[in-house]
């Protein structure tokens, strides 16, 4: 095989775009600009370099850069190597960085200079013995941290890997084949009726899987990826500048960026004529600030997009034009080659209400977890007797009278908050591993400030707030870290003698 061949086909999006058409802006930075050809041959230099420090097909590989030029040639270039591509968030603790780096089995991190010292910290709090960061081509290194050549079961042609919350404290590893993530792509660009012409507004972070629309969904219809400087994100009004100043005519974000753009940033009274496409996912959209985009962007399609990590989008709704908050709002029906269904307690598939159960080319390969492949779909039951693998979303959902799904709530512990994935027992087994803490609950109170608040009620021996809070900022991400902490002498119990959840979350806490 030809080594500089393409691997597999996300890798080929990019060596066919390059192929087809070089001179074509493919990202743009800031003021840094690469066409196609030019994006190709660094990705070639890189995993070239990759292969000599002994990257091999079925390698784990964490891309621990910041969001960038520099990061998308390092993703490229791992699966030019036909490895594993894992994108990693470069502002969480090094310790939980390791912990993923454990699960995963990561063999390498590639590095930017700034994080070249942290990826060596997070190397050695694996456990193993990292290798010497070494500089392979300007802007990016590599440090080995675990065996070469560590491959994946089931993978066959490598593939990408996201990180969701999981309820031991140690992040769990989606292992996405390159169809899972290319079955998407290709239902974004036909939906979306992408073009060469259409300029992607990217603002999600790599380990978010809205970044593989960006990322792919451009590659495939051959149209220019712009990255949203990180520092503008805080500040919704120069984000609506961006977006006119770069035309942006496809923008796929959570709807708390959304409101925060029509609330703090003017979007509503900002002229973007060269926005088309509207996405949004991750969260359910307050219905009055969603009619007020409708009522805006006349001309443009909004859609709602709805799937966990381990599908990507399986369902969606498109908008229609009029829409007003008591139409109510649907995550629709499945995407095109995808099956969705509603399953009882037995999981039978049934036709009343359930959990939303998923089955298709974007379901995920599976979990890593202890460096070991999981799988994560369970027999369905269907009605003509017949069974069928799916993945059980934990989602719980009905159909309404247009036959459409509508969410109802989750049988578990997780949240979704501003688009993040949580599971609450992820934050209470970190917790846990405090020398002081007896007993600790994490718990979500929709009704709290700002649309929601995370509560953390702690009963432990001497430990103060200040205390606590500090070595959760040191171990958690801070999508993660509660709003508010309670110290209690006791947790609250149930008659069943378990912590007392609903009791905690519609209490107002007050500081003892």
């Amino acid at each position: 095989m030809n080594p500089d061949a393409p691997w597999g086909p996300l890798d080929a999006l990019l060596a066919s775009a390059a192929h087809d058409h070089p001179d074509r802006a493919a990202v743009v930075e800031g003021e840094q600009s690469l066409t196609y050809a030019e994006l190709e041959g660094r990705v070639r230099e890189l995993a070239a370099r990759l292969r000599s420090v002994g990257v091999r097909p079925g390698a784990r590989v964490g891309v621990y850069v910041p969001k960038g030029v520099d990061a998308l040639v390092a993703l490229y270039a791992a699966l030019r190597c036909g490895a594993v591509a894992a994108p990693l968030d470069v502002k969480v603790p090094p310790e939980r960085t390791a912990r993923m780096a454990v699960n995963a089995a990561l063999g390498f991190l590639i590095t930017a200079p700034r994080t070249a010292a942290s990826a060596t910290l997070a190397g050695e709090l694996t456990g193993q013995v990292p290798g010497r960061a070494e500089t392979l081509v300007p802007g990016l290194g590599a440090v080995p941290i675990g065996p070469p050549g560590n491959s994946v079961p089931q993978s066959g042609d490598g593939g990408y890997l996201l990180f969701t919350s999981g309820s031991t404290g140690w992040p769990k590893g989606v292992l996405l084949s390159h169809e899972n993530v290319l079955h998407f792509a290709r239902w974004t660009v036909e939906q979306f009726e992408l073009t060469f012409s259409d300029r992607i507004g990217s603002q999600a972070s790599l380990t978010f899987d809205l970044s593989t629309f960006d990322i792919f969904g451009s590659g495939l219809a051959g149209a220019c990826l712009v990255l949203l400087p990180e520092p503008l994100k805080a500040f919704p009004r120069d984000v609506v500048g961006w977006l006119r100043s770069h035309r942006i005519s496809a923008f796929y974000a959570v709807p708390t960026l959304y409101q925060a753009l029509l609330r703090q940033g003017g979007i509503a009274t900002a002229p973007l004529p060269d926005l088309r496409v509207i996405a949004f996912a991750g969260e359910p959209f307050p219905v009055g600030d969603l009619e007020e985009y409708v009522s805006v962007f006349e001309a443009a399609d909004l859609y709602n997009l709805y799937g966990p990590t381990e599908t990507n989008v399986c369902t969606f709704e498109k908008v229609a034009r009029g829409w007003s908050a008591s139409d109510g709002l649907s995550i629709g029906r499945a995407i095109s080659g995808v099956q969705v269904h509603l399953v009882d307690g037995e999981h039978r598939v049934t036709s009343d209400e359930g959990e939303i159960a998923v089955s298709g080319p974007t379901v995920a390969l599976g979990y890593l977890q202890n460096g070991r492949h999981h799988t994560l779909t369970s027999p369905i039951l269907l009605a003509d007797g017949s069974t069928r693998p799916a993945y059980l979303t934990g989602d719980l959902g009905y159909y309404g009278t247009e036959g459409k799904i509508h969410l109802r709530g989750r049988r578990d512990h997780q949240i979704k908050r501003r688009g993040h994935r949580i599971d609450l027992q992820d934050i209470e087994s970190v917790v846990q591993e405090f020398a002081s803490v007896r007993g600790c609950a994490a718990v979500w109170a929709p009704d709290g400030a700002g649309g929601g608040e995370l509560r953390l009620h702690v009963a432990a021996d001497g430990a103060t707030e200040e205390q606590l809070r500090a070595l959760l900022v040191s171990a958690l991400p801070r999508h993660m870290l509660p709003d508010r902490i309670h110290l209690m002498e006791e947790l609250p119990l149930t008659e069943r003698g378990k912590v007392d959840r609903e009791a905690l979350a519609s209490a107002e806490p007050t500081r003892e």
